[in-house]
């Protein structure tokens, strides 16, 4: 039997990306460009990948949007999975990047304490392995399939590492916004294709 495939995109552009805001489980809409970048990741993905047979999105919007157009092209239904919801930090929400770097010392106290909970939100091990276990359930669901995952950076960004890493602290790569990458879910995980973007390369910031 051949290792599941998965197929994973981060969502398209919203207005807190533009701002450098930390938005987390806040449910915060696409921009614009989010869902023209949708519309192609949608295209790109029918043409290089069209034999996906199912295709899963976190619930929030951001998510969902740019998966429903990724599921028509591909006539699937899509399904929506709450452990692919984003990094959860509690009273922090709302908070610039810079805000959260310079006065909270986020990123520093996470390398350090990966269980600390940011503004009574999510720890970092309690994210990757809600996301990383997502991630494994839906491919025992489709076992030697490949699959499409929409889901966000952050979250994304801690299963990932501990997936292909078993290591919190070792990933340093981060996806932009509508890129695709393709995970091999052997033991252990392999990535195939890591942040592809070709898809959006004439698209106006």
């Amino acid at each position: 039997m051949p290792d599941t495939i998965l197929t994973i995109l981060r969502h398209g552009q919203t207005p807190a990306n533009v701002g450098g805001v930390w938005h987390g489980s806040t449910d915060t809409p696409l921009s614009e460009l989010g869902h023209a970048q949708a519309e192609r990741a949608a295209r790109f993905v029918a043409d290089t990948r069209s034999d996906a047979v199912a295709i899963y999105a976190s619930p929030l919007q951001r998510a969902r949007h740019t998966a429903e157009p990724i599921a028509a092209a591909l006539g699937l239904e899509l399904q929506l999975e709450r452990g692919l919801a984003e990094y959860d930090l509690g009273a922090w929400e709302g908070k610039t990047y810079r805000e959260l770097n310079d006065e909270h010392q986020l990123f520093q106290r996470m390398a350090v304490d990966p269980d600390w909970q940011p503004g009574g939100g999510e720890s970092a091990r309690q994210v990757a392995h809600r996301l990383g276990g997502a991630l494994q359930g839906i491919a025992d669901t489709h076992p030697g399939e490949r699959v499409v995952v929409v889901a966000h950076a952050g979250a994304l960004t801690l299963a990932l590492a501990w997936l292909v890493e078993g290591d919190l602290g070792v990933w340093r790569r981060a996806m932009d916004n509508a890129a695709v990458t393709d995970l091999r879910m052997a033991a252990p995980p392999e990535l195939l294709v890591f942040n592809e973007t070709s898809h959006l390369a004439d698209l106006e910031p």
